[in-house]
């Protein structure tokens, strides 16, 4: 998840079915995705025809990330442009853009996209190919089902999503840094998550309990008996403690969570729910 903010060329065309449901509803984009041990969420794809498995990542500011020896076998072009990335411990990456055609991940179609190189820890060290981003979900209010084995992207226009499927219309949810963050309530105060499909556990900053929690340095896991998100009981939640570089936030929601829940996100509303 890199500090930067910076796309190259942002080219992207989407095909949207543009059917009604029957209750008059928007027809989703249907991604099926698939959730494995120590693994973040994950779907077959194709690029240029070519089938890849990539790691439906709403945590990541990248439209696409592909590893280095999968771009290697891709039809791709390098625009000749370069992002530079930091982990937790203070290296720099330099990862190249490249231009593809033709991404489909179950009923999304991206015609054109410009993408990173994957480099480095994190991702990159990954079984999957490779990664589909925030940059490209967050034009879209996702729901993440990973329950029933599925994505759903909405229009961002398209009324009551998060009622309809997830209960209610949530609580706030900030894009900070190009990530999505929210306040939650624990029997220890107030903290700042992010909502992080890509990430294959559920951290916690150790400095965000220093003080709050006695001997909380000595401990591998915490768990928090009231966990209230957007106002409604999630509790209890445990999470790792773990250093990570996720910019200005105390902790993140991944895999652990996402696997218990129908999650719903509205970036452009802001708003988030789930059940």
């Amino acid at each position: 998840m890199s500090r930067s903010m910076l796309l190259a060329g942002l080219v992207l065309a989407f095909v949207f079915s543009s059917a009604r449901a029957g209750d008059d509803a928007p027809r989703p984009v249907r991604i099926p995705l698939a959730l494995q041990h120590g693994l973040p969420t994950t779907t077959r794809a194709t690029v240029a025809g070519k089938p890849l498995t990539l790691v439906l990542d709403a945590g990541s500011y990248q439209v696409v990330g592909l590893k280095t020896s999968v771009l290697g076998r891709l039809p791709v072009r390098f625009t000749g442009d370069t992002e530079s990335s930091g982990d937790a411990d203070g290296h720099v990456f330099t990862s190249r853009i490249f231009h593809a055609e033709q991404l489909v991940a179950g009923t999304l179609v991206a015609t054109q996209f410009d993408g990173n190189e994957l480099v480095g820890g994190g991702k990159a060290a990954l079984p999957q190919d490779g990664l589909i981003g925030f940059g490209l979900l967050g034009r879209y209010q996702m729901v993440f089902d990973e329950p029933g084995g599925e994505l759903r992207l909405y229009p961002s226009s398209a009324p009551s999503v998060l009622a309809r499927e997830c209960g209610s219309e949530g609580g706030p949810l900030r894009v900070e840094r190009g990530v999505m963050v929210s306040d939650v309530q624990t029997g220890h105060g107030v903290f700042r998550v992010q909502w992080d499909s890509g990430s294959a556990a559920d951290v916690l900053r150790p400095s965000a309990v220093a003080g709050r929690i006695k001997d909380a340095d000595l401990l591998r896991r915490v768990t928090f008996r009231q966990f209230d998100v957007v106002g409604q009981p999630a509790g209890p939640q445990e999470f790792v403690l773990r250093q990570f570089p996720a910019p200005d936030v105390d902790a993140v929601l991944g895999t652990g969570f996402f696997s218990k829940h129908v999650v719903c996100l509205d970036p452009s509303r802001g708003r988030v729910a789930f059940r």
